[in-house]
């Protein structure tokens, strides 16, 4: 496996992701953009963002962390799952 992604690095790496896998054509996203708003995620794609996330960050993501509020944004899945006070320099995500 890759070395896990950091802070700002997965922001920009899961915009792409998604701009790419799950947004119609000529919508463009930010970090910020709800999600959930008008149907770019729903329950089923959010399955697929979840593996993502647990993919790029080197992460299991427990069933008891999986809460919409924490999926709500691109902003608010790198804050709760990839804090960039918990990244080391080198790209690991600390224990």
């Amino acid at each position: 496996m890759n070395q896990p992604m950091n802070h700002e690095t997965f922001i920009a790496e899961t915009i792409g992701w998604i701009s790419r896998t799950m947004v119609p054509p000529g919508v463009t996203i930010s970090a910020d953009t709800p999600l959930f708003a008008n149907g770019l995620i729903n329950s089923i794609r959010v399955l697929r963002l979840i593996a993502w996330t647990e993919h790029a960050l080197g992460i299991r993501i427990t069933d008891a962390r999986i809460r919409m509020d924490y999926f709500r944004s691109v902003r608010q899945i790198a804050c709760t799952f990839a804090p960039a006070s918990t990244i080391k320099g080198d790209g690991d995500v600390a224990a």
